[in-house]
């Protein structure tokens, strides 16, 4: 029987189970069933967090990852669930959101978005079905790399070099936050925002190349190397346009190409031969600067939003409302 638990303290066994039940999902549908942000978030401890669990018997079948966005405004909530691929046709899904609209609307209600992975049809979707409107669709995009891309036309005057931690710091901050004005991932980043990145396994100061005119930050491209610790290796490393970001007063400088080429030399170097990115679908410049550079949409990563109405319910919203 099907048996939902509410946590908002991660422990480590908790941890555990989660982390193997989304590798579980990954291994048996080929690709990681929760995005960069959820994956970010648990890796520093999952601060403003509600995780809810379902057990089959004592075995964990599926997971809601919610979380809270900072105070002021409309209260809002981002999840994503995880359902291991053996359950998925015995509702666990349905179970999972259904207690996610709970939590909302127990701690005085707001907005659910809720993010789906590699997705075919957005109107397809058990999401759709249960009445979640569209809000955002994000292309997945993929090429091969299998020689070393056009040599990148940097403009007269300027610069490209890697990132200095500490030194560079408010540059990039102040261009990332310029470039992606309003942006719901990418813009409004802090200082601890940078540090959360920094401090993941992956990062690599050196992928993080930096545009510069004199001392004046133009743009970046932050590339990731997507490496295997398997023994031998399930397939050669694959890299990945991570962000792409350009000063507004940079802009019709040919930056973004120019940019975006060298980054994918650097990959090339480095040894990736597939190369992938996320592009919002409404971003019609970026998805024209991608698809001429070689880039194909693979599949579709679809964001979907709902309104919660608060119930009252005081027994149970003082443990559910995040702590800040």
């Amino acid at each position: 029987m099907l048996r939902i638990e509410l946590r908002n303290a991660l422990d480590e066994g908790a941890l555990a189970e989660i982390l193997a039940l989304i590798e579980a999902a990954r291994a048996m549908e080929g690709h990681t069933p929760v995005g960069e942000h959820k994956a970010s978030h648990l890796a520093v401890g999952a601060r403003d967090w509600v995780g809810i669990l379902a057990y089959d018997d004592d075995r964990l079948v599926g997971y809601a990852h919610t979380r809270w966005t900072p105070p002021g405004g409309t209260p809002r909530m981002a999840a994503e669930v995880v359902v291991h691929p053996e359950w998925h046709d015995r509702g666990v899904a349905r179970h999972l959101l259904r207690e996610t609209r709970g939590v909302l609307a127990r701690a005085g209600g707001g907005l659910l978005y809720l993010w789906v992975h590699w997705v075919e049809d957005p109107q397809a979707t058990l999401a759709f079905a249960m009445g979640f409107r569209i809000e955002r669709e994000l292309a997945f995009m993929t090429r091969a790399l299998t020689a070393s891309p056009p040599a990148p036309a940097i403009p007269v005057g300027v610069e490209v070099r890697t990132y200095r931690p500490g030194r560079d710091d408010a540059a990039f901050l102040a261009v990332n936050n310029a470039a992606f004005l309003g942006h719901p991932e990418n813009g409004g980043w802090s200082e601890a925002d940078l540090a959360e990145r920094r401090a993941l396994d992956w990062f690599d100061p050196d992928s993080l190349l930096l545009a510069w005119r004199g001392h004046e930050l133009l743009g970046f491209h932050w590339t990731k190397w997507h490496g295997h610790d398997e023994e031998p290796p399930a397939h050669e490393p694959v890299g990945e346009v991570y962000v792409l970001g350009i000063a507004p007063a940079a802009q019709g400088l040919g930056l973004g190409r120019a940019l975006l080429r060298a980054g994918l030399a650097h990959l090339y170097v480095r040894g990736c031969r597939r190369i992938v990115l996320y592009v919002d679908n409404a971003s019609e410049g970026a998805r024209r600067l991608y698809t001429t550079e070689g880039f194909t949409t693979e599949s579709l990563e679809v964001c979907y939003a709902e309104d919660v109405w608060p119930v009252v319910d005081h027994s149970a919203s003082a443990l559910l409302r995040p702590a800040y």
